[in-house]
């Protein structure tokens, strides 16, 4: 499986989530792919910072979970930044998850890793989403 990553499953990962930690080693062991948009990687890194965890443990948590060639970091660019605009007003959702969506899609990704209500994308049949 190809997967996206959104902000829900970096926080369930750093929780240490069991079904969380299961995808990342799958990817680790050459079963998955995760990517992570530059968006998530921010959204994650604020989030956590308002929960009070030091600059240090996030350094760590990222550095740990991206110490494989099957999880990368998504630049966006400018396709991306494109479908995510067209995404956000068609489909009325925040930019920041369309963002998210975007990358998903063109990406070629088979699911979007979420927990937020706001991806009734996958209703809509532009992506999947595989929530827990």
């Amino acid at each position: 499986m190809r997967y996206c990553a959104d902000t829900w499953y970096l926080l369930g990962l750093f929780s240490q989530e069991p079904k969380a930690v299961r995808i990342l080693e799958n990817a680790k062991s050459g079963k998955d792919w995760i990517l992570i948009p530059l968006v998530v990687f921010a959204e994650a890194t604020k989030k956590l910072l308002q929960r009070g965890v030091s600059q240090q443990k996030i350094d760590a948590f990222f550095e740990a979970t991206g110490d494989s060639e099957k999880v990368r970091l998504v630049f966006p660019e400018k396709m991306i930044a494109s479908e995510a605009a067209r995404v956000s007003l068609t489909f009325n959702v925040p930019l920041l998850d369309a963002f998210v969506a975007a990358t998903a899609k063109i990406s070629n990704c088979d699911a979007l890793l979420s927990g937020d209500s706001d991806y009734d994308l996958a209703k809509r049949k532009y992506i999947k989403v595989q929530s827990w």
